[in-house]
């Protein structure tokens, strides 16, 4: 029968001093990474939070840019009257980008346009202000454009 040398044996004392510092430093390592964890939950949220917003504020652009369009476009009325004494016109809701838009147009003047063999027919023009509101977290865009419309239908 083979015997097992004294000095293979642990002991009892340093198996205890083992077990103790075992538990130490696996606890520190689990706070260690519930730390990191937390931290990296806390980063994920505020982008997450970031990129909402950021969508937010194009969907507010892209309402105010549809103001100036559907006003250029001549769907929206013209020449509300000289600035700052205009009104805004009524609010447009486009459920599509969630939100709506407020549009201004102020009239700037009559010229006359280079180049136009017609002198009699004066160019008007005028200015935009187009406002994109959404409805979530009130992302908010404003947008100014300048026109002109030459004829006789253009005041």
């Amino acid at each position: 029968m083979a015997t097992i040398p004294a000095a293979a044996v642990p002991t009892a004392r340093s198996s205890r001093h083992q077990a103790g510092a075992a538990l130490i430093v696996s606890l520190i390592l689990l706070m260690v990474l519930t730390v990191l964890a937390v931290s990296t939950m806390r980063t994920a949220s505020l982008e997450l939070l970031m990129a909402g917003n950021a969508q937010f504020r194009e969907n507010a652009f892209r309402l105010a840019q549809s103001g100036i369009d559907a006003v250029v476009r001549g769907s929206e009325r013209v020449g509300a009257g000289d600035c700052p004494a205009a009104a805004a016109d009524p609010a447009v809701d486009i459920a599509e980008l969630g939100g709506r838009y407020v549009t201004e147009v102020c009239y700037r003047g009559e010229s006359v346009t280079l180049g136009n063999t017609f002198p009699r027919f004066p160019t008007y023009n005028y200015e935009v202000t187009s406002t994109g509101l959404t409805d979530a977290r009130d992302a908010r865009a404003s947008l100014v454009q300048g026109y002109a419309l030459t004829g006789a239908s253009g005041r």
